[in-house]
C-alpha cells in the first residue's frame, strides 16, 4: 500500500519536474521570431486595454494592422496579455527598486538591469510594441500547452493508467509541433482543443448539460471547432435521456452568448452576428490549398481557384461531399457513445476536413493530432503513424513560416529547387496516413466488438 503511494507520488513530482521544464524551455523560445500575427493581434488586445473593456471593439474602424476577425474569447485574451505585461513591469519595477536600496546591481546582478532595459525596447522599428509585450501575448497559448497536458495525464489515468498517463503529456509538451505553435508562432489551438475534449468529456459522462458551453467556449476561442457541432449532436442524440439535457444546455449556452454579445457591442444581437461572420469568414480567399500538405496540394497548383468546377461542381463542393461522407462514417464509429469512440469520430472528422476541404490551412489539423495522441493509449499500434503525422504537422507548419532564420539548413533539406515535388509527396504520405489509421481503429473496434460478443455467449 505504501509503495503504490510512492509510485504515484513520484509520478506526480514528474509530471511536475516535466511542466516546469516544458515551461521553462518554451519561455527560451519565444523572442526567437515573430510572426506578423502577433503584431496584428497586439494591435486588438492594446486596444482593448487602453478602453478597459471590449465594448465598440468589432464597430471600431480605425486599425492600424488589420480589422478583428477572431471570435470574442480568443480577442479579450489578447487584452490580458497586456494586462499580464502591466503585472510582469510592476513586479520589474519592484524587484529594481528592492536592489538599487540594497545596492545589489552593481557589484552583484548588473544583467538584470540590462534585461529590464531589453525588456521594455521596441521589437520592430515600425511598431510601437516592445519586446514584454509581444512575449506576453505569447505566455497565454504556452499556459494553455501546459493546462492541455494536464487535461491528457487527467484523461488518460482516468481511462487507463498513470505510467501511460506520463508519457503521452512528455510526448504532448516535448514534440516540436506544440512548442512550435505556442512558444513560437504565437498561436492558440491548443486552447480551443482543451474546450473541445472537454465538451466530450462532459458528453459521455454526468455533466451532458455542460457540453454545449464548452464547445461554445472553443469555437469563441477559434472558429474552427465548428465543424465538430454535427458529432456532437449525435453524440447527445444517441440517448434520449442526454439529448433533454443537451438542449437545455444549448439554451444556456445561447443565453450565455447573447448576454455577452449585449455587453460588448452596441448593435443588436443580429446585426452585431452578421457583422462578425463578415468580418470572420468573408476574406475573398478562395485557394483550394494554403501552405498545406493535404488532398488538394496533391491534384491542384498554387494559387488554384477552389471556385474551378470538375464535372460540372466546384472544387469546395466535392470537398464538401467527400468532408459529408467522412462524417458518415465517422458517426457510425462514434455510435456507442462512450468516449474513445467519441475520440475514433473526432479524429476521423478533423483530419479528414483537412485533408479533403478546400482552403484549409496548416493548423486546422491540430485537433486530429491531440485525439490522435489520445488514441494511442487504447491502440498502441497506432503510435508510430501518429508519430509520422505529428512530425509532418510540424514541418508544414515551419514550411509556411520559415521562422526561425537559425534552422535555414532545415529549409534547405525538405525544399531545395524541388519544393512542389517534397510538398507533393508529402501530400501522399499525409493521404496515406489518415487511410492506415482509419483502418487500424476500425480492425480494433471489429476485434473488441467481436470478442465482447464471445463474453457474452
Amino acid at each position: 500500500m505504501m509503495l503504490e503511494k510512492i509510485k504515484k507520488i513520484n509520478k506526480g513530482w514528474w509530471f511536475l519536474v516535466l511542466v516546469l521544464f516544458s515551461f521553462v524551455f518554451r519561455l527560451s523560445l519565444t523572442n526567437m521570431a515573430m510572426h506578423d500575427d502577433i503584431v496584428v493581434q497586439a494591435g486588438w488586445g492594446h486596444w482593448i486595454y487602453e478602453n478597459k473593456s471590449m465594448y465598440g471593439f468589432y464597430e471600431n474602424n480605425k486599425w492600424i494592422y488589420g480589422w478583428p476577425n477572431q471570435p470574442p474569447l480568443i480577442s479579450y485574451l489578447y487584452g490580458c496579455g497586456f494586462r499580464i505585461h502591466e503585472g510582469l513591469n510592476t513586479a520589474m519595477v519592484g524587484l529594481g527598486n528592492f536592489i538599487a536600496l540594497n545596492r545589489l546591481g552593481a557589484s552583484h546582478i548588473p544583467w538584470y538591469y540590462k534585461f529590464a532595459v531589453w525588456f521594455s525596447a521596441d521589437k520592430f522599428e515600425n511598431t510601437p510594441y516592445d519586446h514584454g509585450q509581444l512575449i506576453s501575448l505569447k505566455l497565454i497559448p504556452i499556459f494553455a500547452d501546459l493546462v492541455l497536458a494536464g487535461l491528457f495525464y487527467w484523461i488518460v489515468k482516468k481511462y487507463n493508467n498513470g505510467k501511460k498517463a506520463l508519457i503521452i503529456s512528455a510526448l504532448y509538451l516535448l514534440s516540436p509541433f506544440s512548442w512550435y505553435e505556442s512558444a513560437l508562432w504565437g498561436q492558440h489551438d491548443q486552447m480551443s482543443l482543451i474546450f473541445v475534449l472537454l465538451a466530450f468529456l462532459a458528453l459521455t459522462n454526468k455533466w451532458i448539460i455542460l457540453a454545449p458551453l464548452l464547445w461554445a467556449i472553443s469555437i469563441w476561442i477559434k472558429s474552427t471547432g465548428l465543424i465538430f457541432a454535427p458529432l456532437l449532436v449525435w453524440g447527445a442524440i444517441r440517448n434520449k435521456v442526454s439529448f433533454t439535457k443537451f438542449l437545455v444546455g444549448s439554451i444556456l449556452t445561447l443565453g450565455v452568448y447573447y448576454l455577452t454579445v449585449t455587453a460588448i457591442s452596441p448593435n443588436n444581437f443580429i446585426t452585431f452576428n452578421l457583422n462578425l461572420i463578415k468580418q470572420m469568414f468573408a476574406k475573398g480567399d478562395y485557394a483550394t490549398w494554403v501552405n498545406t500538405f493535404n488532398f488538394w496540394r496533391l491534384v491542384t497548383p498554387f494559387q488554384t481557384d477552389s471556385r474551378n468546377l470538375f464535372l460540372g461542381i466546384s472544387y469546395s463542393i466535392w470537398g464538401y461531399l467527400i468532408f459529408g461522407a467522412i462524417n458518415i462514417y465517422a458517426f457510425w464509429q462514434g455510435r456507442k457513445r462512450d468516449f474513445w469512440s467519441m475520440m475514433r469520430a473526432l479524429f476521423i472528422i478533423s483530419f479528414g476536413g483537412w485533408l479533403f476541404m478546400s482552403t484549409m490551412h496548416e493548423r486546422y489539423l491540430f485537433t486530429a493530432i491531440g485525439s490522435g495522441l489520445l488514441l494511442t493509449t487504447q491502440y498502441p499500434k497506432i503510435s508510430k503513424y501518429w508519430m509520422v503525422l505529428s512530425l509532418v504537422f510540424w514541418l508544414n507548419m515551419y514550411w509556411a513560416w520559415w521562422k526561425p532564420t537559425e534552422w535555414d539548413w532545415i529549409k534547405n533539406i525538405v525544399a531545395g529547387q524541388n519544393e512542389g515535388l517534397v510538398a507533393k509527396l508529402l501530400s501522399v504520405l499525409m493521404i496515406g496516413t489518415f487511410a492506415v489509421l482509419v483502418k487500424r481503429l476500425r480492425v480494433k473496434t471489429e476485434v473488441a466488438r467481436t470478442n465482447g460478443n464471445k463474453a457474452n455467449n
